[in-house]
C-alpha cells in the first residue's frame, strides 16, 4: 500500500505484546541525580563543543581500528579487518558511529557498577549472552571501562571475527551445525584483567580451545591494546573539557542523531505501509527449501517502523541470528546516513527509527539454535528493506547486492597441524537510479582481498586468476556490477569451504532492470572432472592440482535495458565486461568485432540496434518493479516460495500494483 497523504499515527502498543520480542532486553537506567546532572550539563555544550567532542570520539574508534590493522595476527583482522571499535556511554548506548557490537550491556548484565573497576578488561564471544553485540563464536569481544574524575563515564570496545573458536571443524564455521556446541567455545562474559592484572587461568581456557593459538593471542592482544588507545584519547578529551562536558555531549551527540533523523531524514520517506520479501538459498542442510525474509515498512509522519511479521521461523541449519529489535534498527538504520551527509548514526536512530521482531524466527534465534551463517540473514535483511523501499519510492533505489562472500581451503602440515587459508570476498553492487553499480567491492568496511603475493608465500596455493565476472552484473539502463571471479590451483591435498548466499537466487533487479548472475565455486573447471559447488559446503576434499574458480554475484541492474546508452554498452564489451552475445540479448545492441592488423575493434551497428530493440520491445513481457531471477521463477512454481509481482507500464517506468491475472502469489 502506498499513500503520500497519510496521515494516520501507526499504533505501537502492538509491540508490547507477546507476539514480539522486547525491542531491548534489559534497561540500564540511571539516578535522578546522574540526570540532573548531566542535563545541567548539556545546556552548557555549544555547538562547537560539541563537535569538537564528536571528532574527539570518531577519531579515538579509528585509531584503535588502525591499531588493530597494525597489531592484529590473523588474516581476516589485519588484511581483511573484520573488526569493529566503539564507544557507549555507561547506560550502555552507542555514541560513537554505530557499529556490530556497539554497547556493554553483556558487561553491565553481568557484574554490577561497584564492581567495574579501572583496569580491567571484559572478554566474551556468547552469542546467546550478549545482548545483540555479538552474534556468532568467532567475534571475540573486549571491553573495557573507562574512569576519569572519580567515576566511569563511558565503555570502549572492539570485537573482530577471530581465526578459530574450535568446534568441529577447522576455522569454526560448521556448514551443517545443528548446535551451537558445534560451532566452538562459548565465553560469557568474564575478567581478563582484573585492575591491570591479567588472569592466566582465562587465557589459558581461550588459547586451549582454537587451533591457532599463536594468532589468537596476537589479535586479543591487539583488541586490548586499541581499546586502551581508545580508553586514553577519551581520558586526554575529559582533560581538556571537563568529564562532565564530555558525557553531556555524548547525551547530546544522540539527541542530534534523533533529530537528524526526525527532521531531515523521516520527511523524505513517503507516509504509508509497504512490504518487502528476500529470500536466501537455504539453510546448509535443507538444500531444497530456501529461507524467507519479510518486512512491513509503517511510515507516519513521527516514526518509521519496520515489522519482521512473516520471516522464516528458526532453521534447523546454522542461517540463524540471536537478535533483538535494538541491534537490528542500528544495523538496517546505518544506511540511513545516506540522506542526511555528515550525520553520525549512533543510538539516537533507535528513538525514530525501529525494528520489531517477533520471537523464534531466523533473526531472533533461541538458545541453542545454530548461528555460526548469521551474516547472511543480515545481508538479505538489506534486500527485503530495499524491495519495500522500492514500492515506496516508486522504482527510485538501489538494485540489490550481496557483496560478502567468503571461501577457504584448509589441511594439515607434515608436522599434522592445520593451516588455514580464508578469504572474505566481495561481489558486484547493485545499479543505482542514476549509475552503473560498482564492480567487485566488499561491504566490510575498509576490507581488501589479500594480496597474491602475500597468499602465495604463506599457504599452499597459486593464484592464477583475479578478474572480473563477465555478464555477472543485471542488465538495465544502468547495470549492476561486477562480481569476482579467482582461480585457486592447489599444490597439497586438503579440503574446500565455503560460507556464502546468492548461489541460486539472483541479485535482483529493480524497475525494469535484470537480476545479476549467481554466483558458485567450480572445481578443475574446464575438464572432465568439472564439479560445480553450490551454496554453503564445508570439507568438500581437493586434491594437489587441483583449480578451484570461485566466482561471487553480480549486482542487479536499474531500469529498462533498452535504454541503455549504446556507447556504454560498446565500452562494456570492450573491457570485456558484457559479451556480444549479452550485448544483442539483453541490450538489443549489436556489437561487431572487427580486427584490423594487430588491434581489435568493436563497432555498434546503429540500424541493425533500432531494428533490434523495437524487436525485444514489442515481444517481451511487461517489466517488473522487482526481477528476481529464474530460479524464483522455478521455485514459486514449486510452490517453495509466495511473493507476488508488481509490473510497469508499459511505456513508462513508474511502477504500479498488478491485478487479475498479473498478480502472482
Amino acid at each position: 500500500m502506498t499513500n503520500d497523504q497519510q496521515t494516520h499515527i501507526f499504533d505501537t502498543s502492538i509491540y508490547k505484546t507477546p507476539e514480539y520480542k522486547p525491542f531491548r532486553q534489559q534497561e540500564w537506567p540511571r539516578s535522578d541525580e546522574e540526570w540532573a546532572r548531566i542535563e545541567e550539563y548539556k545546556q552548557k555544550v555549544d555547538p562547537i563543543t560539541l563537535d569538537v567532542v564528536e571528532g574527539g570520539l570518531e577519531a579515538a574508534v579509528e585509531e584503535g581500528e588502525a591499531a588493530v590493522e597494525l597489531a592484529g595476527r590473523s588474516t581476516i583482522i589485519r588484511e581483511q579487518h573484520d573488526y569493529r571499535a566503539s564507544i557507549c556511554t555507561v547506560d550502555c548506548n552507542n555514541v560513537t558511529s554505530v557499529s556490530w557490537g556497539a554497547s556493554a550491556d553483556a558487561v553491565r548484565a553481568h557484574f554490577p557498577l561497584e564492581d567495574i573497576h579501572e583496569g580491567d578488561v571484559f572478554l566474551y564471544n556468547d552469542a546467546y549472552d550478549s545482548h545483540g553485540t555479538i552474534t556468532h563464536l568467532p567475534d571475540y569481544c573486549i571491553c573495557i571501562p573507562i574512569f576519569h574524575s572519580g567515576r566511569l563515564i563511558a565503555f570502549s570496545m572492539i570485537f573482530g571475527h577471530t581465526e578459530d573458536v574450535g568446534g568441529r571443524s577447522v576455522g569454526s564455521w560448521p556448514t551443517t551445525s545443528t548446535s551451537i556446541f558445534e560451532e566452538g567455545i562459548q565465553i560469557p562474559p568474564v575478567r581478563l584483567y582484573s585492575k591491570g592484572k591479567v588472569q592466566q587461568d582465562i587465557y589459558k581456557i581461550v588459547l586451549r580451545n582454537t587451533r591457532f593459538p599463536d594468532t589468537m593471542q596476537g589479535d586479543l592482544d591487539a583488541f586490548i591494546g586499541a581499546c586502551r588507545l581508545i580508553e586514553r584519547q577519551v581520558k586526554q578529551l575529559c582533560d581538556r573539557l571537563g568529564a562532565d562536558i564530555v558525557e553531556a555531549a555524548m547525551y547530546k551527540l544522540m539527541d542530534r542523531c534523533e533529530e537528524a533523523v526526525r527532521n531531515v531524514i523521516l520527511p523524505m520517506f513517503p507516509n504509508g505501509e509497504y512490504t518487502g520479501e528476500d529470500f536466501l538459498d537455504n539453510d546448509g542442510i535443507n538444500m531444497e527449501d530456501p529461507v524467507k525474509l519479510m518486512v512491513t515498512i509503517r511510515k507516519d509522519p513521527t516514526k518509521i517502523i519496520l515489522d519482521w511479521t512473516g520471516t522464516n521461523p528458526q532453521t534447523e541449519g546454522p542461517l540463524n541470528s540471536p537478535n533483538d529489535g535494538r541491534f537490528l534498527s542500528k544495523w538496517v538504520g546505518s544506511f540511513l546516513s545516506q540522506f542526511a551527509p555528515g550525520t553520525v548514526i549512533n543510538e539516537g536512530v533507535t528513538r525514530v527509527f525501529r525494528c520489531e521482531l517477533p520471537p523464534g524466527t531466523v533473526l531472533t534465534s533461541e538458545y541453542p539454535a545454530p548461528v555460526i551463517n548469521r551474516m547472511q540473514c543480515w545481508f538479505r535483511s538489506f534486500g527485503a528493506y530495499g524491495a519495500a523501499l522500492a514500492q515506496a519510492f516508486g522504482g527510485n533505489v538501489n538494485a540489490d547486492n550481496n557483496c560478502v562472500q567468503v571461501y577457504g581451503v584448509y589441511g594439515y602440515d607434515n608436522d599434522g597441524k592445520p593451516w588455514l587459508y580464508r578469504e572474505v570476498f566481495g561481489g558486484g553492487s547493485g545499479a543505482r537510479p542514476y549509475a552503473d553499480g560498482t564492480d567487485a567491492v566488499d561491504m566490510v568496511n575498509d576490507a581488501k582481498n589479500l594480496p597474491t603475493e602475500f597468499i602465495e608465500q604463506r599457504y599452499p596455493v597459486v593464484i592464477e586468476r583475479v578478474a572480473l565476472n563477465p555478464d555477472s552484473g543485471g542488465c538495465g539502463k544502468y547495470r549492476g556490477g561486477m562480481g569476482y571471479v579467482k582461480d585457486i590451483h592447489i599444490l597439497t591435498d586438503g579440503y574446500y569451504v565455503t560460507y556464502v548466499d546468492r548461489t541460486a537466487f539472483s541479485c535482483f533487479g529493480v524497475n525494469g532492470g535484470g537480476p545479476g548472475l549467481p554466483g558458485g565455486t567450480w572445481i578443475n573447471p574446464g575438464t572432465p572432472d568439472e564439479k560445480l559447488v553450490q551454496f554453503c559446503q564445508e570439507g568438500i576434499p581437493v586434491k594437489a592440482g587441483d583449480v578451484i574458480r570461485v566466482t561471487t554475484p553480480g549486482g542487479g541492474g536499474w531500469g529498462d535495458p533498452l535504454e541503455r546508452d549504446v556507447e556504454a554498452v560498446r565500452m562494456d564489451v570492450l573491457r570485456q565486461l558484457v559479451s556480444v552475445e549479452s550485448a544483442k540479448e539483453n541490450y538489443g545492441v549489436i556489437v561487431h568485432k572487427r580486427t584490423k592488423g594487430l588491434s581489435t575493434e568493436y563497432e555498434v551497428d546503429l540500424e541493425a540496434t533500432d531494428l533490434m530493440r523495437e524487436k525485444i520491445r514489442q515481444a517481451r513481457n511487461p517489466l517488473k518493479l522487482i526481477n528476481r531471477g529464474e530460479y524464483a521463477e522455478e521455485k514459486r512454481k514449486a510452490g517453495k516460495i509466495t511473493y507476488n509481482d508488481v509490473f510497469l507500464p508499459q511505456t513508462g517506468t513508474e511502477a504500479h500494483a498488478p491485478s487479475g491475472e498479473e498478480q502472482l502469489s
